[in-house]
This record gives structure tokens, C-alpha cells and sequence, in this order.
């Protein structure tokens, strides 16, 4: 189809080269940028259709672009088919109450103990981003401890902020959907020289984000005695909200909430992400077993299993869809040499003492960059001309991957007014867009600082 359309369009033979190619391809960046940002049109075309048109006025012809378009699409299929088997599992696992007990836990022990509030709000928010989604975490998070917030007369903010910090620090999982487009924008990227350099810097995200819990749990009054009846209300309201489904054994509700099922989930969950960190195998197949496992353990039954696939297709698919789309935009500026000649571009405007301290700038402005950039803008437009430019400074372009997983759209996504999620968090929540960036703005950023600096030190990102 490509081909056809292709055939269709003029083609000016100019097969320039340099500093002409290079600018076409920032034209191309520019262009790309403009139609998502200002939502002019769809990512999946803007990302085909743009590269496309720049190659052709470039001067390659339709046979030069299918092949452009095929280097392009393998080398970003192995991620995408990770990302679609993640999304089916986890799912699943939703589905089957994987976060069940923890919720119930969770709410009890703050009832217990409000002093614990802000501190069970960062666990439950933590876990339930397991999935690597912001929509579960919010859904989960927000509903069941509102009321308990209500209650105890704490700002609500504080909840949205405690929620969007952690999981913002969660995002960065291999299988989130922002690590997923930055693992496929740069061809030297994978799941293991990425992410895992970085859990040093993730593990002191999550503790910097228990010190400001701790910070705001001060503000709580732990002489605030609730009645019996008071107690019961909130844990029912909780529950309520709670937008899980507790699945037991039988089709009846266990007291505990856990089952011996529910047992086997979390140990092949465990399982996996113990794969995926070892990286001693790819990781699609990992997700592809898990979720084989998971529908003979959870939805032994035939028409099950195709509705509960089904069911969650759209999810899967609209990120296949960007995914593959961005393979062409990655194949088009690669193999026309595009990518090369932007970079050294680039490198002819930036002062000479800025170069080698590339990845570490990066990281210090990726958590703002997320009120600027959307992240299929950022990591398909901006984020493969930077790593291309830092190797010309000797440094490596996983780096450069690693240093904007620091805090563009991973820490920054629950403050962006460029996702959907950051609306769900604070419709749940019942607070004000401004209100909420405004007070969660400064946090965000010292926990993608400490991240940098952790990171730096551990060698993930090298200050020059």
C-alpha cells in the first residue's frame, strides 16, 4: 500500500546529501511536531506519512522507501510485541484481583494508623502501576483512599501528588508504554542497557518520594479518633471505589481476599519481571509465556479467553499502531542518512563546553519537558536526534535514552496537560489542573534530580 501510494507522488530527483539532508530532516522533526502537538492530526499517520514526503523530496524513489520502511519496522518489532503481550497480562492479572488484598491491606492499616496515610498511599500507588498504565493506578488509587483523606480532613492535593510522583518513578518499567517508545527510537537501545542501569536511580526515586510522604504526614492530626461506625463507612466507601474485581476460586469472595490462584499469579509475575531484569532472554517472549500461563491458570475456558483478548485489543492496538508507524519515521531518517547529517547540524551550533555534558542537560530538563513535549513528539522527534548528536561527543546514545527516562514523561507524566491521565488523576481526585501542577511542579523535579544524580553516580549517565 505503501508502494501505491507512493508510485502516485512526484518525485524531485534531487538525492541530495550534507547539510541539504539535514535539513530536511529537522523540517521533517519540525513538521511532526507541529501536527501532534497541535493535534492537527493523528500520531500514526503524522509519523508515515511525514518521513515519507521528506524522503521523496529528498530524491529517493518508492522502491528506496520500501526498504527504508522494512529496516525501519524490524528493528522496533521485538519491543512492540513485548509491549502487546504486557498489556494482555497485566490485565489479566487486573482482572483476577492481583492488587486486591493489597488495597484492603492498605486501607486498614491507614485506618489504623493515619499517621501511615500518605506513606500507604505511595505503596498502593506503586503497586498498582505495576501494569505500567497511569489510567490503573489512578483508578485504583484515588477512589479507595479519597474518602479516608475526607475524613481526616487532608488536602486532597497531597493524594494527587503522592500518586502522580509514584507513578511517575514507576513508569519507568520496561514494559511502560514511554520506556517502550524510547527503547524504540534509538536501534542501540534494549531493554536491558536501558532500564536496568537505572534501578539504582528508580529505587532512590521511590525513597525520596517516602521522605516527602513522610514530609506530608506531618500535616495529619493523629489524635483524630473515628468511630466504630465511622470506620466501617470508609471502609465500605473505600471498597466501593476501589475499581478492581475480587475473583476467588468457586465464584466466592474469600474473607482474606487471597486464594491459592491468586498466589500463583503473583509468583509468575514475579517470575517475569526477574526475566526481563536478568535480561538473559528476549524479553516479548517472556510476556508471551506469561500471558500463555496466565489464560490456561485464570481463563481456562475457550470463549473467555478470546473476549477477555478482545476486550483489551483497542488498548494493544493503538500502541502497536504508533509503535510500527514510528518504525517508518526510525527507517526513512536512518537509511536516507538524514539522522547523521541533523546530528552534525547540531553539533556545529552547540558551544563546544555544552557537548560533553549532553546526557547530563538532558536529564535536567526532561522532567519540564513534559509540560512541552508529548511523548510520542519527544521520544520519536526530538529523542533520536540527540542521541545521534551525543556520539559525535563520545557518548553512548543508551545515555542519552537513559537520561530522558529521567523525567520526560515517566516522573512528569501525572503533571502534563498532554495526557489523558493527568485529567483522570485529578477528576478522581477533585482538584484543579493549575492547583495541581503548581503544588506538585517542585516535587516532581527533586525526585527526577535525586534520580540524575543517583544515576550519575552509578556511571548510567556520564556527566562528560
Amino acid at each position: 500500500m505503501l508502494v501505491s501510494i507512493t508510485q502516485s507522488l512526484p518525485v524531485v530527483p534531487l538525492q541530495l546529501d550534507g547539510t541539504g539532508l539535514g535539513i530536511i530532516g529537522y523540517l521533517v522533526i519540525a513538521l511532526i511536531l507541529v501536527l501532534i502537538i497541535g493535534k492537527i492530526t493523528y500520531v500514526v499517520p503524522t509519523l508515515i506519512i511525514v518521513p515519507v514526503l521528506g524522503a521523496l523530496v529528498a530524491g529517493f524513489g518508492p522502491s528506496e522507501l520500501g526498504e527504508f520502511a522494512a529496516s525501519g519496522l524490524g528493528g522496533i518489532v521485538e519491543i512492540t510485541a513485548m509491549f502487546a503481550f504486557a498489556v494482555w497480562y497485566f490485565a489479566i492479572m487486573r482482572d483476577r484481583g492481583l492488587f486486591d488484598p493489597l488495597v484492603r491491606r492498605v486501607i486498614h492499616v491507614v485506618l489504623d494508623r493515619p499517621a501511615l496515610l500518605t506513606f500507604g498511599t505511595v505503596v498502593l500507588a506503586v503497586a498498582s502501576h505495576l501494569d505500567g498504565a497511569g489510567a490503573t493506578t489512578f483508578l485504583i488509587t484515588i477512589p479507595a483512599l479519597l474518602p479516608i483523606y475526607a475524613a481526616l480532613d487532608v488536602d486532597t492535593k497531597i493524594l494527587a501528588a503522592l500518586a502522580a510522583l509514584s507513578a511517575g518513578t514507576m513508569n519507568l518499567v520496561p514494559w511502560g508504554g514511554v520506556t517502550v517508545r524510547a527503547i524504540g527510537s534509538v536501534d542501540a537501545a534494549t531493554v536491558g542497557n536501558v532500564y536496568n542501569p537505572l534501578i539504582p536511580a528508580q529505587i532512590a526515586g521511590f525513597a525520596t518520594i517516602l521522605l516527602i510522604a513522610y514530609y506530608f504526614s506531618r500535616r495529619i492530626d493523629t489524635d483524630l479518633e473515628l468511630s466504630e461506625n465511622e470506620r466501617e463507612r470508609l471502609v465500605t466507601e473505600a471498597l466501593a471505589g476501589d475499581d478492581t474485581d475480587l475473583r476467588t476460586d468457586g465464584g466466592t469472595e474469600l474473607e482474606t481476599g487471597v486464594n491459592r490462584r491468586w498466589y500463583f499469579n503473583v509468583l509468575v509475575t514475579v517470575v517475569i519481571i526477574a526475566l526481563l531484569m536478568l535480561d538473559i532472554t528476549s524479553p516479548a517472549i517472556v510476556f508471551m509465556i506469561g500471558l500463555v500461563i496466565a489464560l490456561v491458570v485464570n481463563v481456562p475456558d475457550y470463549e473467555e479467553q478470546r473476549n477477555i483478548l478482545e476486550e483489551y485489543s483497542s488498548d494493544v492496538m493503538t500502541y502497536v499502531g504508533i509503535l510500527l508507524a514510528a518504525g517508518v519515521l526510525l527507517g526513512v531518517l536512518n537509511e536516507t542518512g538524514m539522522i547523521t547529517e541533523m546530528a552534525n547540524i547540531l553539533v556545529s551550533i552547540v558551544p563546544d563546553w555544552m557537548g560533553p555534558y549532553m546526557a547530563a542537560l538532558v536529564g535536567l530538563i526532561a522532567m519540564p519537558a513534559s509540560l512541552v513535549f508529548s511523548p510520542d513528539a519527544y521520544y520519536f522527534g526530538v529523542l533520536p536526534v540527540l542521541a545521534e548528536t551525543a556520539q559525535a561527543y563520545g557518548i553512548p546514545e543508551v545515555a542519552v535514552v537513559r537520561a530522558s527516562l529521567i523525567g520526560q514523561m515517566t516522573v512528569g507524566f501525572p503533571i502534563s496537560p498532554l495526557t489523558g491521565a493527568t485529567y483522570l488523576l485529578i477528576g478522581l481526585a477533585d482538584v484543579d489542573l493549575g492547583e495541581h501542577i503548581k503544588f506538585t511542579f517542585l516535587w516532581a523535579w527533586v525526585v527526577s534530580l535525586v534520580m540524575l544524580t543517583v544515576a550519575i553516580l552509578t556511571g548510567a549517565i556520564p556527566l562528560f
